[in-house]
């Protein structure tokens, strides 16, 4: 018994599974898609309308597709005798599985499809796709039929090239000689009919490539080129399009117009100007609705309108044309970048290492400021100090000298007097002679605070009475000469060189054991300069540097602060030189 429920579960299983199979086969079977291009799927400027189709209706449609491609190159050159290898090559070919839509891309293939339907997939319906609306009217398409369509607007494209460029006296017209650029001559003719009285009509067609770059290369001057379409030459040489006019465009001596998009940036000027890629999509999404069988009553063509205006600008700068003609709203495509739009990052990093650079130099200068400041500050206030300082001295002096001596001498006499009394005693003689020598003493002092000698009589007296004063201070010789020194000194000049030579003195006399010394004051440039130089021992001046030296020290901020140089050469063993220069 479970033996036959497990059979029957298995069998019930197994119609289940064929029920359902032919559902699932039917669900992935893709849509089967045959595009037929008029001229070839890379003939410009059409491939755009089938590239565009093809991506639009796959991404529109919800059901795999699967496309199967045919061209009809030999309608470039005419209808072909042996156009039936074709019709039975396409029948043989997909007899066993007939597209679910034929799509036309062009007139040419529009044509050779409805008059051989009947041969090839009678049940097959038919979207048009790139043709003019003109066309269509001319063909009888059956109700299940869709038509994508433009209206080409040949005297507004005219028109457009004679705003553009108003001394236009001659417009070529560029037409092949297929049976396709044919019909296109005749209507071309009879558009451009009414500009006959404005401009010179010139009819550039039944003419070889090389013929044609000829002729446009010997325009009279004010013409303008329309370039229509060349797919076939009058030998009958099919043509690239694209290539054609890149050639027309290298020889010709006149802009160049088209009527397509596909065209703007291979040589047109530009104007209004067809879509086709807008077609392609358009027509996409008509084959999506045929496809899914929602494509029911309604309009079977579909017009695309030709509202769209757009300028190669380097075809503009090439032919002078200013953008103040072209008509209100167009687009100006290819326009050469600005210096901005092509080096922007560059700018933008250099603009950014330019800022940081004034934020540091800008701070740096802040800091500078701020040092020279404080530098100024403390230069200021040493120059208040030592002024303080030597007012003080002064103060000291004047009052050791005309106080302290005067009584000191007094008390001196009367002791004199004392001693000689009849009283008097030794001891009244040995006070009398401390007297006087605390007497010079202090007056020694009064003149090493400050020299009343220098305001009195002078910077050179002062300097030789200095120097007088050192020598007898044991067996030295001290030269002095000054010559040509002005009489009147600013005080701080003055008081700086005394000072600078009082210390360079005393280190002379004192620490190197100096037996000769030179003095030498003179004028130099804006200013003085003294040089003291003796035979002392002398010393090593970068280990001076680097210790403490209250004299030296004193003798360099002296010289700073009245803004002069002081230059100290000194070699141990072989003397030292004091060189000081001072502004008067």
């Amino acid at each position: 018994m479970c033996w036959g429920v497990a059979a029957g579960r298995s069998f019930l299983a197994l119609i289940i599974a064929s029920l359902l199979l032919p559902v699932a086969a039917e669900a992935a079977a893709p849509k089967r898609v045959m595009v037929l291009h008029s001229f070839g799927r890379e003939f410009a400027p059409f491939d755009s309308v089938g590239e565009a189709l093809r991506s639009e209706l796959v991404r529109v449609m919800q059901k795999p597709v699967l496309f199967q491609e045919a061209s009809l190159e030999a309608e470039r050159i005419g209808p072909p005798e042996d156009e039936h290898l074709l019709v039975d090559f396409l029948r043989n070919r997909y007899a066993a599985a007939p597209p679910d839509l034929m799509i036309a891309i062009g007139a040419p293939a529009m044509r050779f499809y409805l008059r051989h339907r009947q041969a090839l997939f009678p049940d097959c319906p038919l979207l048009v796709a790139g043709v003019d609306r003109r066309v269509a009217h001319s063909v009888l398409l059956e109700s299940r039929d869709r038509l994508v369509s433009f209206a080409l607007d040949l005297p507004r494209v005219a028109h457009n090239i004679l705003q553009v460029l108003p001394q236009t006296t001659t417009l070529a017209v560029v037409v092949g000689s297929s049976p396709f650029e044919r019909f296109w001559l005749g209507e071309l003719q009879a558009d451009l009919a009414p500009l006959a009285d404005r401009v010179k009509l010139l009819w550039l067609t039944d003419l070889s490539l090389e013929q044609l770059r000829q002729r446009v290369a010997s325009l009279p001057p004010h013409s303008a080129v329309f370039y229509g379409v060349f797919a076939a030459d009058v030998d009958g040489v099919p043509q690239e399009n694209e290539r054609a006019l890149a050639l027309v465009r290298a020889a010709s001596t006149a802009p160049v117009f088209g009527v397509f998009e596909e065209q703007l940036g291979s040589g047109i000027v530009g104007g209004p100007l067809i879509r086709l890629r807008a077609a392609g999509i358009a027509a996409a999404r008509t084959g999506q609705r045929m496809l899914e069988q929602a494509e029911t009553g309604g309009e079977r063509v579909q017009l695309i309108p030709i509202d769209f205006m757009a300028f190669d600008w380097r075809e503009l700068d090439r032919w002078s044309i200013p953008e103040s003609r072209l008509p209100e709203g167009s687009e100006v495509r290819f326009r050469a970048p600005s210096m901005w739009e092509q080096h922007k990052l560059p700018i933008l990093a250099g603009a950014a290492v330019l800022l940081l650079q004034t934020v540091l130099i800008a701070a740096l200068l802040l800091q500078r400021t701020r040092r020279r400041r404080a530098e100024q500050e403390a230069f200021d206030l040493a120059g208040r100090l030592i002024t303080a300082h030597e007012d003080e001295r002064r103060r000291l002096a004047r009052e050791l000298h005309d106080d302290l001596t005067q009584r000191l001498a007094r008390l001196a006499i009367d002791a004199g007097q004392l001693e000689r009394s009849p009283e008097a005693s030794e001891s009244m003689t040995a006070m009398r002679e401390d007297l006087v020598r605390l007497s010079e003493d202090v007056h020694t002092l009064s003149y090493r605070l400050h020299p009343s000698v220098l305001d009195d009589l002078g910077l050179v007296e002062a300097l030789k009475a200095e120097c007088d004063r050192a020598a007898r201070h044991g067996a030295l010789r001290i030269d002095v000469e000054a010559n040509g020194v002005p009489q009147s000194l600013p005080i701080d000049t003055s008081l700086c060189v005394f000072r600078v030579a009082q210390e360079a003195l005393s280190n002379a006399t004192r620490h190197a054991g100096a037996s000769a010394i030179t003095v030498l004051l003179s004028p130099r440039g804006k200013g003085l300069q003294l040089a003291i130089s003796d035979n002392g021992s002398g010393f090593d001046t970068t280990s001076a540097r680097s210790r403490a030296s209250l004299g030296l020290a004193s003798m360099r901020e002296r010289v700073r602060l009245v803004r002069g140089e002081l230059d100290i050469e000194s070699t141990p063993g072989r003397g030292t030189t004091v060189v000081a220069w001072v502004p008067a």
